[in-house]
């Protein structure tokens, strides 16, 4: 039987593990050949309380975190390097050579490049949203979706001298706005304000998510939960090491009861609203 595989563009280090991370790793622990792809080096980011010694070198220590991350979730690691563009308004956002600022036929005929050579069966990035409305993001789910079209045309970038290649499906990273709701009520009985997060304090939590019938698959990881748990410490200048964060106070086997499921949008082949599966590659 052929290995399936599963080719993932996130936009920083940490994506990987913060995000659908869980799903990474079950599908890597099943035997699923699985490639992860950060496009930025995550220079912009913020550093974690206890790390502020890292603020100068925390691209390179970024990157070292990565490493240890991939490995434990059972992935292997590609890079594109682009600079971290950071937040919407922030001067790093201007800096010529920040990820939203690259040549975009350059940055897409990279990602074709990683999807002919790999050949997936599946891909997977970040919604239009980015999530919370990341630049970084947002321009990762521009040209994955791009790329992924353009992957199969034997006329785009003929010069990598690749056969093309249109893998089986694409998906998206995204998550019910139910959910974000009911994240932001255990804040505020936590004492948390879940309408000001991040560095700048510039996201809003009870904003984001989408329909849950967009939700088109739930990857179900809580067998991985301690894999997923584990590349998070990885990420220790983003706080990856923080136990349970926000949710500490919860016993772990309701957290993993509640938390331990990863959720996407079918991009193609397209599907309804209201569409179910509960696997990538089914």
């Amino acid at each position: 039987m052929t290995q399936k595989k599963l080719l993932a563009i996130m936009a920083h280090p940490d994506d990987e593990s913060f995000g659908p991370g869980g799903t990474f790793a079950k599908y890597a622990a099943e035997g699923v050949d699985v490639h992860l792809c950060i496009a930025t080096d995550g220079a912009a980011g913020s550093v974690a309380e206890g790390h502020e010694d890292a603020r100068e070198q925390l691209a390179d220590i970024r990157a070292a975190e990565l490493v240890l991350a991939v490995n434990t979730l059972g992935g292997t690691l590609h890079r594109l390097d682009y600079q971290d563009s950071g937040m919407s308004g922030s001067p790093s956002t201007e800096h010529p050579a920040a990820f939203v600022n690259v040549d975009e036929h350059e940055a897409v005929g990279r990602v074709v490049q990683l999807i002919r050579e790999i050949r997936p069966n599946t891909v997977v990035t970040h919604d239009s949203t980015g999530g919370y409305f990341h630049p970084d993001h947002i321009q990762c789910y521009k040209i994955t979706t791009k790329a992924f079209h353009l992957a199969g045309d034997p006329n785009a970038y003929p010069e990598q001298n690749l056969p093309p290649f249109t893998p089986e499906r694409l998906y998206y990273t995204a998550f019910s706005y139910r959910w974000t709701r009911f994240i932001s009520m255990l804040m505020r009985l936590r004492g948390f304000d879940p309408t000001a997060l991040g560095r700048n304090k510039d996201i809003d939590m009870t904003k984001l998510g989408v329909s849950p019938k967009q939700l088109h698959a739930t990857i179900n990881y809580r067998k991985y939960w301690d894999v997923k748990a584990n590349a998070s410490r990885a990420h220790a200048t983003q706080g990856g090491g923080t136990r349970g964060g926000p949710f500490g106070v919860i016993p772990l086997p309701i957290r993993k009861l509640l938390f331990s499921k990863d959720t996407f949008m079918r991009g193609f082949p397209p599907v309804k609203d209201g569409f179910r599966e509960k696997d990538l590659f089914a």
